[in-house]
């Protein structure tokens, strides 16, 4: 390849690189930040539940609360975004009985999938009913959270409160 034509085709490479590399950081980009903080309800850290940020645009990132109210979000989406937090709901004979909960009928640490027959099953770690955190249910909705906060590039903090 004579010199003239391989020097054009570098030439050409490094151009559509750096095209490349621009586009990357343009401003449409899905740029993402990492987030962490504490939930919490009057004080309180919540044991469970998801933490949920999303955009005008619908971009999103969710997590999950740790035992302790914590939470760490690697995908955070880069802009202003409103917040959503959901904790499980109670159900079965824990929500009959009032949130309730009773002495549990698997082994401590265990529950079995009721839709799964017992050969083949594999038990799933159990959530004790009794430190689930109730929140207002308007918290679960993105019209009505009333929670807003602004990603930047990088690692961040945001704490959470909420209100009962």
């Amino acid at each position: 390849m004579p010199l003239s034509v391989w020097t054009r085709t570098c030439a050409l490479l490094l151009l559509v690189g750096l095209i490349g590399v621009g586009v990357g950081c343009s401003p449409g980009s899905k740029a993402r930040g990492i987030v962490k903080g504490q939930v919490t309800i009057g004080g309180k850290p919540l044991y469970a539940g998801t933490v949920m940020f999303i955009t005008d645009d619908n971009r999103s990132g969710s997590t999950v609360i740790d035992q302790k109210g914590n939470y760490v979000m690697t995908d955070a989406p880069v802009g202003d975004v409103k917040i959503t937090v959901t904790v499980p709901k109670l159900g079965g004979m824990a929500a009959m009985r009032g949130g309730k909960p009773g002495p549990p009928k698997s082994p401590v640490g265990e529950m079995k999938d009721p839709n799964n027959s017992e050969q083949g099953s594999t038990p799933q770690p159990a959530m004790d009913p009794s430190k689930i955190v109730p929140i207002p249910d308007k918290y679960s909705d993105v019209k009505t959270s009333g929670l807003t906060y602004k990603v930047e590039k990088g690692e961040q903090t945001h704490d959470i409160p909420l209100t009962p």
